[in-house]
């Protein structure tokens, strides 16, 4: 937790987070307290985060603290602005919502490293050619602060699929590179992750990058990647079963994970 004070003049996500501190405060309520409201049902430490600029606010979150608290468009208002600031497509702000709250992640990856797995360093490195300068710092830490639903106390389960082609593109340079592995290699031993290379040559043909979303009581939900994160939310229904289909065909031809962990060191030994 930042011990600096938050200068609610600094962005307009910092507004928020202080808002939300003075407003729960006001109510004399704890974090813990806020989040079981019946019209929130999140952590306390989901709160907490918000608080402390760890975590983004979500539309489904400021929908619920407008009513918790009574007020119209209040939290919701800040929102649109954040969203705004931001620069991420409204699409995958979207999406960022449902990510928080899947209880199962799989991903399949034919470029690149998924962005839950990403350094810092190579976010930036695959961020920076398609990003202005004064937005790219803001993106890079959206996307590093969307892994804390990695290090929650109930992570989501993250299967994730790689193309070969993945782990051994040099992205920036060989350390950018090398750091990177070194990542996949340290989520590979978290109980909750499983990550599996596609060989190359393996009969396995889909036409671009895909995730699959989870939830203990929804529908599962997909998203399509695509150029400069122009991709697509796809509803639950035929196509989200022919995604779960086409998943579970590429991870039958993927190597386990022991022999992914085992090429990850070869390809790094070779650096």
């Amino acid at each position: 937790m930042s011990t600096e004070p938050i200068d609610p003049t600094s962005s307009a996500r910092a507004f928020y987070a202080v808002q939300l501190r003075r407003v729960r405060t006001a109510a004399k309520l704890t974090q813990s307290q806020l989040g079981g409201h019946p019209d929130m049902v999140v952590s306390g430490k989901l709160i907490e985060a918000v608080e402390n600029l760890r975590r983004a606010p979500t539309r489904r979150l400021s929908v619920g603290l407008d009513k918790a608290f009574g007020l119209d468009q209040f939290f919701a208002g800040m929102y649109a602005a954040i969203k705004r600031e931001s620069g991420i497509p409204s699409h995958f702000l979207e999406y960022i919502e449902y990510e928080e709250r899947a209880s199962s992640i799989k991903i399949y990856a034919n470029f690149l490293v998924s962005g839950l797995l990403q350094t810092e360093e190579y976010a930036r490195e695959v961020l920076s050619p398609i990003q202005r300068p004064d937005r790219l710092e803001q993106l890079v830490a959206a996307r590093l602060a969307r892994q804390e639903i990695l290090r929650r106390d109930d992570p989501p389960w993250l299967d994730v699929l790689l193309d070969e082609s993945v782990v051994r593109r040099i992205v920036g340079d060989r350390e950018i590179t090398r750091r990177q592995l070194e990542r996949l290699l340290e989520a590979a031993h978290e109980s909750h992750v499983t990550i599996r290379v596609v060989p190359a040559g393996a009969p396995a043909y889909p036409s671009g990058a895909f995730i699959l979303l989870g939830f203990a009581e929804e529908p599962a939900i997909g998203y399509v990647e695509g150029v400069n994160g122009l991709g697509q939310l796809i509803e639950p229904g035929r196509e989200v079963s022919a995604l779960g289909v086409t998943f579970d065909q590429i991870g039958a031809v993927a190597m386990t994970p022991a022999d992914t962990e085992e090429l990850i060191r070869v390809v790094l030994e070779s650096m």
